[in-house]
Protein backbone atom coordinates (compact mmCIF):
# COMPACT_ATOMS: atom_id res chain seq x y z
CA UNK A 1 0.00 0.00 0.00
CA UNK A 2 1.39 3.37 -1.05
CA UNK A 3 1.35 5.98 1.71
CA UNK A 4 3.02 8.64 -0.46
CA UNK A 5 3.29 9.23 -4.21
CA UNK A 6 5.13 11.94 -6.09
CA UNK A 7 4.09 12.54 -9.68
CA UNK A 8 6.33 14.38 -12.14
CA UNK A 9 7.80 16.80 -9.60
CA UNK A 10 9.74 19.70 -11.07
CA UNK A 11 11.20 22.55 -9.02
CA UNK A 12 12.68 25.69 -10.56
CA UNK A 13 14.19 28.49 -8.49
CA UNK A 14 15.01 32.06 -9.43
CA UNK A 15 13.72 34.53 -11.98
CA UNK A 16 13.50 34.23 -15.76
CA UNK A 17 16.99 35.65 -16.23
CA UNK A 18 18.64 33.27 -13.74
CA UNK A 19 16.63 30.07 -13.49
CA UNK A 20 17.93 26.99 -11.71
CA UNK A 21 16.14 23.68 -12.18
CA UNK A 22 16.61 21.73 -8.93
CA UNK A 23 14.37 18.76 -9.85
CA UNK A 24 13.05 17.51 -13.19
CA UNK A 25 10.02 15.21 -13.53
CA UNK A 26 10.72 13.12 -10.42
CA UNK A 27 8.16 10.38 -9.70
CA UNK A 28 8.30 7.90 -6.82
CA UNK A 29 6.15 5.97 -4.41
CA UNK A 30 6.69 5.04 -0.77
CA UNK A 31 5.13 1.98 0.83
CA UNK A 32 3.48 1.99 4.26
CA UNK A 33 6.13 1.00 6.82
CA UNK A 34 9.07 1.58 4.49
CA UNK A 35 12.43 3.05 5.57
CA UNK A 36 13.54 4.98 2.48
CA UNK A 37 16.85 6.75 2.07
CA UNK A 38 17.58 9.54 -0.43
CA UNK A 39 21.20 10.02 -1.43
CA UNK A 40 23.23 11.86 -4.06
CA UNK A 41 26.05 14.34 -4.59
CA UNK A 42 25.93 17.83 -3.11
CA UNK A 43 23.45 19.96 -5.05
CA UNK A 44 21.76 16.94 -6.62
CA UNK A 45 18.33 17.90 -5.25
CA UNK A 46 18.03 15.62 -2.20
CA UNK A 47 16.81 18.22 0.28
CA UNK A 48 14.66 19.89 -2.37
CA UNK A 49 12.88 16.59 -2.91
CA UNK A 50 12.42 16.07 0.82
CA UNK A 51 11.01 19.58 1.18
CA UNK A 52 8.48 18.97 -1.59
CA UNK A 53 7.40 15.59 -0.23
CA UNK A 54 7.00 17.03 3.28
CA UNK A 55 5.01 20.16 2.22
CA UNK A 56 7.80 22.47 3.39
CA UNK A 57 7.99 23.72 -0.21
CA UNK A 58 5.72 23.48 -3.25
CA UNK A 59 6.73 22.19 -6.69
CA UNK A 60 6.79 24.29 -9.82
CA UNK A 61 4.83 21.48 -11.44
CA UNK A 62 3.72 17.99 -10.48
CA UNK A 63 1.94 16.87 -7.34
CA UNK A 64 2.35 14.93 -4.10
CA UNK A 65 -0.34 12.49 -2.95
CA UNK A 66 -0.66 11.05 0.57
CA UNK A 67 -3.16 8.26 1.13
CA UNK A 68 -4.76 9.25 -2.16
CA UNK A 69 -5.14 12.90 -1.15
CA UNK A 70 -3.45 15.68 -3.12
CA UNK A 71 -1.43 17.63 -0.52
CA UNK A 72 0.56 19.72 -2.99
CA UNK A 73 -1.15 23.03 -2.52
CA UNK A 74 -2.45 22.91 1.04
CA UNK A 75 -2.21 26.32 2.66
CA UNK A 76 -2.85 28.14 5.90
CA UNK A 77 -4.80 26.35 8.60
CA UNK A 78 -5.37 23.24 6.46
CA UNK A 79 -1.62 22.84 5.90
CA UNK A 80 -0.76 23.44 9.56
CA UNK A 81 -3.39 20.93 10.68
CA UNK A 82 -2.20 18.34 8.17
CA UNK A 83 1.43 18.64 9.29
CA UNK A 84 0.49 18.53 12.96
CA UNK A 85 -1.61 15.39 12.61
CA UNK A 86 0.15 13.44 9.86
CA UNK A 87 3.84 14.37 9.63
CA UNK A 88 6.91 14.27 11.85
CA UNK A 89 10.25 15.99 11.28
CA UNK A 90 13.75 15.27 12.60
CA UNK A 91 16.50 17.74 11.77
CA UNK A 92 20.04 18.43 12.98
CA UNK A 93 18.76 21.37 15.04
CA UNK A 94 17.00 19.83 18.05
CA UNK A 95 15.08 22.97 19.19
CA UNK A 96 14.67 21.71 22.76
CA UNK A 97 13.58 24.12 25.49
CA UNK A 98 16.41 24.32 28.02
CA UNK A 99 14.12 25.50 30.84
CA UNK A 100 11.99 22.35 30.60
CA UNK A 101 12.91 18.84 31.73
CA UNK A 102 13.15 16.02 29.22
CA UNK A 103 9.64 14.76 30.05
CA UNK A 104 8.19 18.24 29.55
CA UNK A 105 9.97 18.68 26.22
CA UNK A 106 8.68 15.34 24.97
CA UNK A 107 5.02 15.83 25.93
CA UNK A 108 4.84 19.45 24.77
CA UNK A 109 2.92 18.67 21.53
CA UNK A 110 0.34 16.64 23.48
CA UNK A 111 0.06 19.26 26.24
CA UNK A 112 -0.73 21.87 23.59
CA UNK A 113 -3.53 19.58 22.39
CA UNK A 114 -4.81 19.30 26.00
CA UNK A 115 -4.64 15.52 26.04
CA UNK A 116 -5.92 13.95 29.27
CA UNK A 117 -3.15 13.36 31.82
CA UNK A 118 -3.47 9.56 31.84
CA UNK A 119 -3.22 9.36 28.04
CA UNK A 120 -0.32 11.80 28.05
CA UNK A 121 1.56 9.75 30.65
CA UNK A 122 0.92 6.53 28.75
CA UNK A 123 2.25 8.00 25.52
CA UNK A 124 5.32 9.38 27.33
CA UNK A 125 6.10 6.03 28.97
CA UNK A 126 5.87 4.21 25.66
CA UNK A 127 8.00 6.55 23.54
CA UNK A 128 10.59 6.95 26.31
CA UNK A 129 10.93 3.18 26.50
CA UNK A 130 11.32 2.76 22.73
CA UNK A 131 13.99 5.48 22.55
CA UNK A 132 15.83 4.50 25.72
CA UNK A 133 14.98 7.67 27.62
CA UNK A 134 13.14 6.28 30.65
CA UNK A 135 16.03 7.05 33.03
CA UNK A 136 16.54 10.57 31.68
CA UNK A 137 13.06 12.07 31.99
CA UNK A 138 13.91 14.32 34.94
CA UNK A 139 17.11 15.68 33.42
CA UNK A 140 17.41 19.01 31.60
CA UNK A 141 18.68 19.14 27.98
CA UNK A 142 21.91 20.82 29.10
CA UNK A 143 22.71 17.73 31.19
CA UNK A 144 22.50 15.35 28.21
CA UNK A 145 24.92 14.30 25.50
CA UNK A 146 24.32 15.38 21.91
CA UNK A 147 23.06 11.91 21.04
CA UNK A 148 20.64 11.91 23.96
CA UNK A 149 19.30 15.33 22.96
CA UNK A 150 18.69 14.02 19.43
CA UNK A 151 16.67 11.14 20.89
CA UNK A 152 14.64 13.56 23.04
CA UNK A 153 13.87 15.67 19.97
CA UNK A 154 12.84 12.50 18.13
CA UNK A 155 10.63 11.40 21.03
CA UNK A 156 8.87 14.78 20.95
CA UNK A 157 8.17 14.19 17.25
CA UNK A 158 7.11 10.57 17.61
CA UNK A 159 4.81 10.98 20.60
CA UNK A 160 2.08 12.33 18.32
CA UNK A 161 2.35 9.15 16.20
CA UNK A 162 2.80 10.75 12.78
CA UNK A 163 1.97 8.65 9.75
CA UNK A 164 5.17 9.69 8.03
CA UNK A 165 8.52 10.72 9.50
CA UNK A 166 10.96 12.91 7.56
CA UNK A 167 14.62 13.08 8.59
CA UNK A 168 17.13 15.45 6.97
CA UNK A 169 20.75 14.49 7.77
CA UNK A 170 19.69 13.51 11.32
CA UNK A 171 23.13 12.18 12.30
CA UNK A 172 25.12 15.09 10.89
CA UNK A 173 26.01 16.54 14.30
CA UNK A 174 26.47 13.20 16.10
CA UNK A 175 29.66 11.29 16.78
CA UNK A 176 29.99 7.73 15.50
CA UNK A 177 28.68 6.01 18.64
CA UNK A 178 25.75 8.40 19.10
CA UNK A 179 24.86 8.12 15.41
CA UNK A 180 24.87 4.32 15.59
CA UNK A 181 22.64 4.29 18.67
CA UNK A 182 20.24 6.79 17.16
CA UNK A 183 19.97 4.88 13.87
CA UNK A 184 19.31 1.66 15.78
CA UNK A 185 16.41 3.42 17.52
CA UNK A 186 15.06 4.59 14.15
CA UNK A 187 15.32 1.03 12.90
CA UNK A 188 13.40 -0.16 15.98
CA UNK A 189 10.68 2.44 15.45
CA UNK A 190 10.39 1.43 11.80
CA UNK A 191 10.21 -2.27 12.65
CA UNK A 192 8.11 -2.31 15.82
CA UNK A 193 5.91 0.73 15.28
CA UNK A 194 5.63 0.29 11.49
CA UNK A 195 6.63 3.95 11.19
CA UNK A 196 7.23 5.06 7.60
CA UNK A 197 10.53 6.99 7.41
CA UNK A 198 12.06 9.03 4.59
CA UNK A 199 15.63 10.10 5.32
CA UNK A 200 18.09 12.26 3.38
CA UNK A 201 21.73 11.47 4.04
CA UNK A 202 25.10 11.72 2.31
CA UNK A 203 26.66 9.05 4.51
CA UNK A 204 26.76 5.37 3.48
CA UNK A 205 26.88 4.13 7.08
CA UNK A 206 23.69 6.04 7.94
CA UNK A 207 22.01 4.92 4.73
CA UNK A 208 22.80 1.26 5.45
CA UNK A 209 20.02 1.25 8.07
CA UNK A 210 17.40 1.90 5.35
CA UNK A 211 15.48 -0.73 3.42
CA UNK A 212 15.67 1.05 0.07
CA UNK A 213 17.70 3.96 -1.29
CA UNK A 214 16.96 6.33 -4.15
CA UNK A 215 20.01 8.01 -5.68
CA UNK A 216 19.46 11.51 -7.07
CA UNK A 217 21.79 13.08 -9.62
CA UNK A 218 21.30 16.40 -11.45
CA UNK A 219 17.74 16.70 -10.20
CA UNK A 220 16.58 13.28 -11.40
CA UNK A 221 16.41 9.76 -10.00
CA UNK A 222 19.59 8.03 -11.16
CA UNK A 223 19.14 4.60 -9.60
CA UNK A 224 17.80 2.69 -6.61
CA UNK A 225 19.02 -0.21 -4.52
CA UNK A 226 17.00 -2.43 -2.18
CA UNK A 227 18.42 -4.15 0.87
CA UNK A 228 18.30 -7.90 0.42
CA UNK A 229 21.16 -9.27 2.52
CA UNK A 230 22.84 -8.06 5.70
CA UNK A 231 23.91 -4.48 6.39
CA UNK A 232 27.51 -5.11 5.36
CA UNK A 233 26.43 -6.26 1.90
CA UNK A 234 24.04 -3.30 1.60
CA UNK A 235 26.75 -0.90 2.80
CA UNK A 236 29.15 -2.18 0.13
CA UNK A 237 26.53 -1.68 -2.57
CA UNK A 238 25.92 1.88 -1.37
CA UNK A 239 29.66 2.62 -1.53
CA UNK A 240 29.81 1.21 -5.06
CA UNK A 241 26.86 3.36 -6.16
CA UNK A 242 28.41 6.46 -4.58
CA UNK A 243 31.57 5.79 -6.56
CA UNK A 244 29.48 5.49 -9.73
CA UNK A 245 27.39 8.57 -9.13
CA UNK A 246 30.14 10.69 -7.54
CA UNK A 247 30.03 13.00 -4.55
CA UNK A 248 30.21 10.52 -1.69
CA UNK A 249 30.61 12.18 1.73
CA UNK A 250 32.38 11.02 4.89
CA UNK A 251 31.69 7.40 5.62
CA UNK A 252 31.99 5.31 8.76
CA UNK A 253 33.09 1.77 7.98
CA UNK A 254 30.92 -0.99 9.38
CA UNK A 255 32.45 -2.85 12.30
CA UNK A 256 31.90 -6.41 13.35
CA UNK A 257 28.63 -6.55 15.28
CA UNK A 258 27.12 -3.40 13.70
Amino acid sequence: MHILEAQQLTKIYGHHLSLKKALTNVSLSVEQGEFLGIMGPSGAGKSTLLNLLSTIDTPTSGRVMMDGRDITHLKGHALAEFRRRQLGFIFQDFNLLDALKVRENIVLPLAVNRLPVDQLQGALTHVASVLGLSELLDYYPSELSVGQRQRVASARTLIVKPQLLFADEPTGSLDSQSATEFLQYLQTINGQEKMTIIMVTHDAFTASFCKRILFIKDGQIFSEIIRQGDRQEFFDRIIDMQATIGGGGKTNALRSGD
